[in-house]
């Protein structure tokens, strides 16, 4: 706490800027157990266009992790570069940096890794390495990516592309933080940055579908395969969408797999969520798996949500994920941001508004239910509410509580402040 001061003093006198915020969550019964604890301290510095940052990260039962990052621009080149550290241990988790460029049309990146592969007890380092780039010629584009002992993503960084990959260094989801990883793995307890793999991607549009052939090899098996993808579908139909057609190949298999979903229009205040039913390409029906309801009005809304059936595909041919909701009453299918995977109903009264000092408050009530438990009244299982208050532009003070069929189950207090 001493120590956040003081930044927080220093930040007004020099270029500092930083955040700090803290949750602790206690069980009042039978008596005053902390159940949880969480707190954020991050502090960056700009000097010369580049953004030098640390992030410590406590939890109730250590110090849990420690980072430093560093990002800029060096001429034409972009950086980012973070070091992570577990200090209840102690020891080194992982050392990443990453650099692109664009030149002439090409988009070229490069990054490297430092990993800890083993565990902490007994670390095994290895190094590695992705070279990767892209460019046009015309409307065709050319991606590429080379992987010296480093696990094969480059899908990802196909799809999605190198800004969202390197967003992945760490980041928090639903109060949990993850440490340097996916898309980044190195492969093996080695300091050598020996060929792993290389993958070559092809996009060419035309104007009903966009066509996308890959090719993979590996140093594990040479010629790992190569395939052809049709995207962005154009069916001539209003309510189903061919997303797309995939035909992947191996020097054994070939396999040809399609993606059928649902187009949905624009509603009011329903959000209905739909999925295809059928094997393979033959549709058989749709089934309504869940329905939200929000509606706002002079500063008050009022939210609903059903889940019928939880386990259910984005579309004909995808994977199934077992959906639940969060504690805002939207949809997830992660886990860590499911408030509790057995509640399948729910109503909520939401309160905006302004406080003192320009800031705002926030005041929200949701009742959760269990359809398919009876032991309580009308299927209700837990109430959450919670109120959040803004006071000036850098600082929230906010307090929730939980209440079930045994009285007051937890009570949670936060705090957030920037400067």
């Amino acid at each position: 706490m001493v120590m956040v001061l003081g930044l927080g003093v220093l930040a007004f006198a020099g270029p500092l800027s930083g955040s700090w915020s803290s949750s602790i969550t206690f069980d009042p019964d039978p008596t005053l157990i902390v159940k949880s604890f969480s707190s954020v301290v991050q502090v960056d510095y700009i000097a010369g266009g580049w953004t030098f940052g640390s992030t410590a990260i406590f939890n109730l039962d250590a110090f849990d992790n420690l980072y430093f990052s560093a990002e800029g621009v060096l001429g034409a080149f972009s950086f980012k570069s973070m070091l992570d550290f577990e200090p209840q241990t102690p020891s080194f988790n992982s050392w990443i940096n990453a650099g692109s460029v664009s030149i002439a049309g090409l988009n070229l990146y490069g990054v490297f890794m430092v990993d800890n592969v083993g565990t902490a007890d007994i670390p095994l380092i290895g190094t590695g390495m992705l070279l990767g780039g892209s460019g046009s010629a015309g409307d065709v584009t050319i991606t590429a990516q080379a992987q010296f002992n480093m696990v094969d993503y480059a899908y990802y960084f196909w799809a999605y592309g190198y800004d969202w990959a390197i967003s992945k260094f760490a980041y928090e989801s639903c109060g949990t933080w993850y440490k340097p990883g996916f898309p980044f793995y190195v492969q093996t307890e080695s300091c050598t940055l020996s060929w792993s793999g290389l993958d070559i991607y092809v996009d060419i549009p035309f104007t009903c579908f966009t066509a996308m052939a890959y090719v993979s090899f590996s140093c594990t098996n040479g010629f790992e395969g190569f395939g052809a993808e049709i995207y962005d579908i154009d069916l001539g139909l209003g309510w189903v969408t061919l997303s797309e057609i995939d035909i992947d190949f191996t020097v054994t298999s070939k396999a040809v797999s399609t993606f059928f979903g649902l187009t949905l229009g624009d509603v009011l205040c329903f959000t209905p969520y739909l999925s295809l039913d059928g094997i393979g390409t033959e549709i058989q029906g749709i089934t309504l798996n869940a329905l939200l309801l929000s509606y706002s009005f002079n500063g008050v809304t009022f939210k609903a949500g059903e889940i019928f059936d939880n386990v259910w595909a984005s579309s004909l041919g995808g994977a199934p994920h077992t959906y639940g909701f969060t504690s805002s009453g939207t949809l997830s299918y992660t886990a860590d941001c499911i408030y509790n995977s057995a509640y399948d109903e729910y109503f909520a009264v939401e309160i905006d508004g302004d406080s003192c000092c320009g800031g705002g408050f926030g005041v929200s009530i949701f009742n959760w239910f269990d359809t398919g438990d009876s032991s309580q009244i009308f299927d209700w299982m837990e109430t959450t509410a919670s109120l959040e208050i803004g006071l000036g532009s850098n600082t929230t003070f906010s307090t929730g509580l939980s209440l079930d069929g045994g009285g007051l189950n937890t009570l949670t207090l936060r705090f957030e402040f920037t400067w």
